[in-house]
């Protein structure tokens, strides 16, 4: 008999690891995400809308916000260049603007410039088509009402004149995507008013609102936007898409940003370049 009970010890001694498991409540860890895999990256991939014969090209320059910032979110992208990636997203789908990526492409140049090697996974420079405007404004702080102003101005920077100024009210607790649709609508006005841009109608009738109006974009939606645009930031194309695509399904149909930001990831990955 113990020669027996000797016999069953290992057996025994094998099967704790997992009787502990069991018992503690435990679960095998779940596999890591794969990849998307080149047919899911096809499907995403669109090329990019070609602008109209004499459509402007616009840039967007330094955008200040007031420290009053209601909005809840937790990716690390300050709340300037988060508004200021929204309006580049809402401008990169347009046909009668031609968008000039300047933040990320800047940087990049300079990296080049310098004679340094790119970082892991960055895509080529390429050449930038040059900025015919430029976009920047600052906001004022709220003060005694439940309104604040926006002073923007379009600047040549070829003569640093200022082709346009104007105010735009926003209201205390706006949410993010109706800032940056508002401060869109305000500058296609604007560009209307010179007489700049080329005849074409916008199939997204709520993109460019020439009052404000609220998204309806949740705030969760948003968060796993600006999370997909710090990935962008280091290259990380699969935790961009990731991120933008479950931007993409808390926001719902009406939060279209998320899809163009997929549509330039998908080029990038492609080998597209930062001034493409």
């Amino acid at each position: 008999m113990a020669g027996c009970a000797d016999s069953a010890l290992p057996l025994v001694l094998a099967a704790l690891p997992l009787e502990l498991a069991c018992a503690s409540g435990g679960a095998p860890s779940p596999a890591p995400p794969t990849g998307a895999s080149a047919a899911e990256w096809q499907a995403l991939y669109q090329p990019r809308p070609a602008p109209l014969a004499g459509a402007p090209r616009i840039a967007i320059g330094e955008l200040t916000l007031g420290e009053d910032k209601p909005w809840a979110l937790t990716a690390s992208v300050p709340a300037a260049i988060a508004i200021a990636e929204l309006v580049g997203t809402e401008l990169l789908r347009r046909e009668d603007v031609q968008f000039v990526e300047r933040r990320r492409f800047a940087e990049a140049a300079e990296r080049e410039r310098r004679g340094l090697p790119r970082g892991a996974g960055a895509p080529p420079v390429g050449t930038s088509p040059g900025t015919e405007l430029i976009l920047a404004g600052s906001q004022t702080p709220f003060l005694f009402g439940d309104s604040a102003q926006f002073n923007l101005r379009l600047v040549d920077p070829a003569t640093s004149a200022v082709r346009a100024a104007w105010r735009m009210s926003v209201p205390r607790g706006g949410d993010p995507v109706a800032l940056a649709r508002r401060l869109t609508g305000s500058l296609v006005a604007t560009l209307d008013s010179l007489a700049t841009l080329p005849r074409w109608v916008d199939p997204v009738a709520a993109a460019t609102p020439r009052a404000w109006s609220p998204s309806g974009v949740p705030l969760t939606a948003v968060d796993s936007y600006l999370r997909g645009v710090a990935a962008e930031d280091v290259y990380d194309w699969e935790n961009a898409r990731r991120a933008y695509q479950r931007a993409g399904e808390l926001g719902g149909s009406t939060f279209f940003e998320p899809g163009v930001a997929l549509a330039r990831v998908a080029r990038l990955h492609a080998g597209g370049t930062l001034g493409g």
